[in-house]
Formats: C-alpha cells, structure tokens, sequence
C-alpha cells in the first residue's frame, strides 16, 4: 500500500496513525520464495515534528515457512517487525541523504510494503534450524538423521589426509 506523505510534511504538527494491512502473500529472496502463513496489519505513526523532521514508527508480527538448512523440514520463522527513524524536513520535502537507505520512500510516497520487505530481510534468521541440535540429513542415502539411523559410512575424511588413506586401504588389501 503507498500512503502520500504530503500533507503530513506541509502541516507542522500533523500525525497519522493508522493501521495499514500486509498484502504480501510470500517473501522472496535469490535463495527462494517462502510463504507467509500468518501476519497482523502493519501499525503504522508517522509524525511531522514542527517542520523540521517526521517520525515514522512501524510494527507488525509475520510467521513464514523456510526449509531447516540442515535437513529441508518446513519450520515457521515468527518475525517480530519494528522500524523507528526520523527523517529531516527542508522545504516541504524529506531531506534526501536520510533516506539514502530507506527504498520504501520515494519522494513523499511511503510504501509500506516495501518497508515490510526490508524489515523481513533485515529479521530474516542467518541460518534456519527445525532445533538446535538437528543431524541434517545422511549425504549418501538422504535420509533424515532426526527421524531414523542408516547403515551408511559417515566419516569424512581429511582431504589432506586421502594420500595416507588410500595407504591403509592397501594395506588391507595384501
């Protein structure tokens, strides 16, 4: 949703506040689409501070589904989003170097879903875990390590190492 900023900037002391609804269905990224199976509208504040500058305050709760890294079950990431800043105001317009980083702002358009957006990336778990202690899954057969055990040989071996391997493997041989 995009929300015109600029009677708020024009008139010292304005406020809005309103609550504005998430249309995102999913989160992309380059490393893939991940639905988003629950979210609250988007409280959203933004106050002009006697012409100077505007506060923006934004909230929201999001719960996506990733893939565990470890072994690609689905877990639900819950994202707490909460975004605070203060833009500076010169003549009736938002100051330009505050907003170097804030690409959900484009003139005195607002664009809440790309505020959302980069809230989510900057949210978004490093690395996505079913628990802490996960076994992933076995790199010969694919099974899940968490759900059962496989015969499979799972040392890996030293790639340094391979030369005096292939010694003891000869050994066995003879």
């Amino acid at each position: 949703m995009k929300i015109d900023l600029f009677d708020l900037v024009s008139n010292p002391g304005r406020e809005l506040s309103r609550e504005v609804p998430i249309e995102m269905s999913e989160f992309r990224t380059r490393t893939g689409e991940y639905p988003i199976t629950e979210k609250s509208p988007m409280q959203l504040y933004v106050k002009n501070d006697k012409g100077r500058a505007i506060t923006l305050r934004a909230s929201s709760h999001i719960s996506a589904i990733a893939p565990c890294d470890r072994c690609l079950t689905d877990v639900t990431i819950p994202l707490d989003l909460s975004y605070e800043r203060e833009f500076s105001i010169e003549n009736h317009t938002l100051v330009m170097e505050d907003l170097d980083e804030a690409e959900f702002i484009d003139g005195l358009i607002l664009d809440t879903d790309q505020l959302v957006y980069d809230e989510i990336l900057v949210n978004w778990p490093m690395k996505v875990l079913c628990k802490d202690d996960c076994k992933g899954i076995c790199h010969k057969c694919g099974c899940n390590l968490n759900e059962r055990t496989c015969a499979c040989d799972r040392t890996v071996v030293d790639p340094r190492m391979a030369a005096i391997q292939d010694v003891f493997n000869k050994f066995k041989e003879v």
